[in-house]
């Protein structure tokens, strides 16, 4: 192989390139431009008609839920029974 064979075999794969691959390339980009336009109009309809449908600041907010059992009464003096009383580690091990 010369090097006009070489330099042949690379104009045909340029070619190729520029004529094939090249136009190939860009249709689907301008395909997935065009669908991802699609799919965000779509959501933007939904966002805003979601927007519009929103009822004023009162007359649609759902109620509290009731607790179907009252809590039990806590008394004050009991509270942080669990903190420990001293800082020493239980077991008698020094650290």
């Amino acid at each position: 192989m010369n090097e006009d064979d070489s330099a042949r075999r690379e104009f045909v794969f340029g070619l190729f390139l520029i004529t094939v691959i090249t136009p190939l390339i860009a249709g689907l980009t301008a395909f997935a431009a065009a669908l991802g336009t699609f799919f965000a109009s779509r959501g933007l309809d939904r966002i805003l008609t979601r927007r519009r449908a929103k009822p004023t600041a009162g007359a649609g907010r759902p109620s509290v839920p009731r607790m179907s059992t009252h809590r039990t009464y806590r008394r004050a003096d009991t509270r942080h029974a669990r903190r420990a009383l001293s800082t020493r580690r239980p077991g008698g091990v020094l650290h």
